[in-house]
């Protein structure tokens, strides 16, 4: 399974998903919030716990619903342990018939490979709209700077490292300014 994402219109963010069997694009309007970014926020915590090894999560399992005028989609992010694969389940709703209820896809994807094609995909965007230009051609949300330097960082195997402070600020795990801004500049 392959997943691409790009900005196609003002305010509309497509999901390009291909695999052996099925190629289709899913849609998301800005006109119902940033769940592109809310789409990251759950695939990012899934690059965390794997990272960290954190068997306490799993299994796992989490869903994120794009809205567009027509139809709808529903992601279903799951990983059954730290070392598989990710899972991921689409099915298409309709907004007008709460009865219709498609699955488009439920394959799974290698977490390296998903995070590569996350990455291309943030690369990419980056290229054609820069950080500002991204918020005028999105709208609703701000480029996700902390996930591409988080994938960057990883490609180019720079190990981003946190600013010494006290033992009871432990907690707010600031990253050298410098080191983010380098792995932008690479």
């Amino acid at each position: 399974m392959e997943v691409k994402f790009k900005i196609m219109t003002l305010g509309y963010i497509v999901a390009e998903i291909s695999s052996e069997t099925k190629r289709f694009k899913i849609g998301h309007s800005s006109d119902y919030g940033d769940k592109f970014q809310e789409l990251l926020n759950k695939f990012f915590f899934i690059y965390e716990i794997v990272k960290e090894k954190d068997i306490a999560y799993f299994p796992y399992s989490t869903t994120v619903l794009w809205e567009d005028d027509c139809v709808n989609y529903n992601w279903t992010i799951s990983m059954n342990s730290v070392d598989s694969h990710i899972n991921i389940k689409i099915d298409q709703l309709s907004p007008s018939n709460l009865g219709y209820k498609e699955m488009l896809i439920h394959e799974d994807i290698e977490t390296r490979k998903l995070f590569d094609a996350i990455y291309q995909s943030l690369e990419e965007m980056l290229a054609n709209f820069g950080f500002v230009g991204y918020k005028k051609k999105w709208e609703v949300g701000n480029f996700p700077i902390s996930e591409y330097i988080t994938l960057k960082a990883v490609r180019e195997g720079v190990d981003l490292r946190n600013e010494s402070c006290l033992e009871e600020e432990e907690w707010r795990q600031k990253i050298d300014l410098n080191d983010e801004l380098g792995v932008i500049k690479m």
